[in-house]
């Protein structure tokens, strides 16, 4: 009897062991945790070097403004004084201006006309091209009226191209020249009757020429057409 008992304790040991590897072979194991990177933190001096870059990006450049040239030319005429523009006559200078455009600067004359009662503006720069001049000096003036107690001398051309002579003279500011002209287009009371046109071109002639007259000699306009008058009819 007990030889048996001992034979059934061992069974049951065994079937104990198989169900224990069973039971090991069954768990499985879990993977292991992914380790979680780390959070990489920026350093201060770099963040401080982005602000930087985003504040000089938000600054507007104002461009700086384009310098002006002056234009700078001597001036050879005073306020006040009294001038001749060749296609004018005798006028005087008002004021002295200074006047911008395309960023250059200059000066000019503010010129007023007693015969057409216009004002006009000229540069520094092209007084000498225009042929603005100081008035006649009174020596001077006095040898051209030498030249109105001459007999005239009127060419045989056409009148359009002697009128075309004629404006020349009158235009271009010599004074002697505007005396030839004042001799050549005069007309007495007994003589033959003149064009409009002559009429009216003798009258631009005489009048330029008897304001310097009367401003050369320091006369009044009227003194001076008196006198001027009193010289062609003796002729």
């Amino acid at each position: 009897m007990p030889v048996k008992k001992k034979t059934t304790t061992k069974k049951v040991i065994k079937k104990n062991t198989k169900v224990k590897t069973k039971k090991k072979v069954e768990v499985k194991k879990k993977p292991p945790a992914k380790k979680k990177q780390p959070v990489k933190k920026i350093p201060k001096k770099k963040v401080a070097k982005k602000k930087t870059l985003k504040k000089v990006a938000k600054k507007i450049v104002i461009p700086k403004a384009p310098k002006v040239k002056k234009v700078i030319v001597p001036q050879e005429f005073k306020a006040g004084e009294n001038i001749v523009y060749p296609t004018h006559g005798v006028g005087r200078i008002l004021t002295i201006e200074k006047f911008q455009y395309d960023l250059v600067e200059e000066q000019l004359y503010v010129i007023q006309f007693f015969q057409d009662k216009l004002t006009i503006r000229v540069p520094f720069a092209k007084a000498k091209l225009i042929g603005l001049r100081n008035i006649t000096s009174k020596p001077s003036m006095t040898r051209t009226l030498s030249v109105l107690k001459q007999k005239p001398k009127i060419k045989k051309a056409m009148w359009s191209r002697r009128a075309q002579e004629y404006d020349q003279k009158i235009n271009s500011g010599d004074i002697k020249l505007l005396s030839e002209v004042v001799r050549d287009l005069f007309r007495k009371d007994d003589q033959t009757e003149q064009s409009y046109s002559e009429r009216q071109m003798f009258q631009v002639a005489f009048e330029r020429y008897t304001r310097e007259f009367a401003i050369s000699s320091s006369l009044k306009f009227e003194e001076a057409s008196t006198k001027i008058l009193e010289i062609l009819n003796k002729r």
